[in-house]
């Protein structure tokens, strides 16, 4: 069962949130729910991660040092 609920909250979490909600095409509504659920959900359950990111689980390589970003940088400004 559906019930309204009044809240005060800082107006830049709640651009923050119309953003997210729009990226997400779901409603302000939906994602405040979906975060008050997560507060019980038992503690240890994390976020929802979406497939997306689930699939770049495991990509790297381990740590990487600077010398490695400067290739990286010189790799993209030669690219493009």
């Amino acid at each position: 069962m559906n019930r309204k609920l009044t809240l005060s909250i800082d107006e830049r979490a709640i651009e923050c949130g119309k953003r997210f909600a729009v990226l997400n095409d779901v409603s302000l509504s939906s994602v405040v729910e979906t975060f008050l659920l997560l507060l019980d959900s038992g503690g240890d359950d994390a976020l929802p991660i979406s497939s997306e990111l689930q699939s770049l689980a495991g990509i790297g390589t381990g740590p990487v040092g600077e010398e490695d970003y400067r290739r990286h940088l010189e790799y993209r400004t030669s690219v493009l």
